[in-house]
C-alpha cells in the first residue's frame, strides 16, 4: 500500500507536458523553508494500494507522465517502482523529486531503491536550502540537479518550461497550489491554509 499526501490528475508545472502528480506522505528530513510540510510527518494518509492507484491514473485521458514527489519518494520505493515500471509500459514518462543525491541513492545498495532508479526518466536530486531560489525550471533551489537518466525527456525540453505553477480547487473546496510559486506568494498562501 502507498501512503499518500495528494495527487492532483492535471499539471503543467510539475515536469514536460501534461503530468498526474502523485505527493507521498513522509519525509525523512526536514528542510528548513520546505515548500510541502504537511507531507513530512510519517503520519497515515491517503492508503491506497498500486493497483487502485495504476488504474485511476490510467482512466486519466491526455497526460503525457507522472511525478513523483513529496515527502520523500524513496522512503516508498518499492510500491512506487512497481508502479513507475506499469506506467512506463503504458508509454507515460517519470519525473522524481527527492532530497537524496543521484549518489547517495546509487551507493545505499538498497535494491528498492535502484528498482525506482531503473524507471526513472528525469531525478531532481538534492536538499531543498532556504534562502538558494532559483529561476531554473524544476528546482526548488539552486543546488538542486536535473538528471536525464533515459534520453526521454532532454534537457532542451526542460530548459524551454517556463517557471509556472497551478492551481486546483477541488470540488470540496481545496484549493491546492502545485510547482514553483514565487516564495513570497507561497507564503502568503500558506498562511491563508492553501496547501501547496
Amino acid at each position: 500500500m502507498l501512503n499518500l499526501h495528494n495527487v492532483v490528475q492535471w499539471s503543467r508545472s510539475n515536469g514536460p507536458g501534461t503530468r498526474y502528480v502523485i505527493w507521498v506522505q513522509g519525509c525523512p528530513r526536514s528542510c528548513p523553508g520546505c515548500w510541502n510540510p504537511e507531507s513530512l510527518p510519517f503520519v497515515e494518509g491517503q492508503r491506497v494500494s498500486v493497483d487502485a492507484l495504476y488504474a485511476q491514473i490510467t482512466r486519466s485521458r491526455g497526460i503525457d507522465g507522472v511525478t513523483f514527489s513529496g515527502g520523500e519518494p524513496f522512503s516508498q520505493s518499492g510500491e512506487l517502482a512497481e508502479l513507475a515500471r506499469r506506467l512506463k509500459a503504458r508509454g507515460l514518462s517519470i519525473v522524481t523529486f527527492t532530497g537524496y543525491t543521484i549518489e547517495q541513492l546509487r551507493e545505499a545498495g538498497n535494491p528498492d531503491w535502484d528498482a525506482l532508479l531503473s524507471h526513472i526518466d528525469l531525478l531532481i536530486d538534492g536538499v531543498y536550502i532556504e534562502g538558494q531560489q532559483t529561476d531554473a525550471p524544476l528546482k526548488g533551489s539552486a543546488n538542486q540537479r536535473l538528471h536525464y537518466l533515459t534520453g526521454v525527456i532532454t534537457p532542451e525540453e526542460v530548459n524551454a518550461l517556463p517557471r509556472s505553477f497551478d492551481v486546483t480547487i477541488g470540488s470540496d473546496g481545496l484549493t491546492t497550489v502545485t510547482g514553483f510559486p514565487p516564495a513570497d506568494l507561497a507564503k502568503r498562501l500558506a498562511l491563508r491554509g492553501v496547501t501547496l
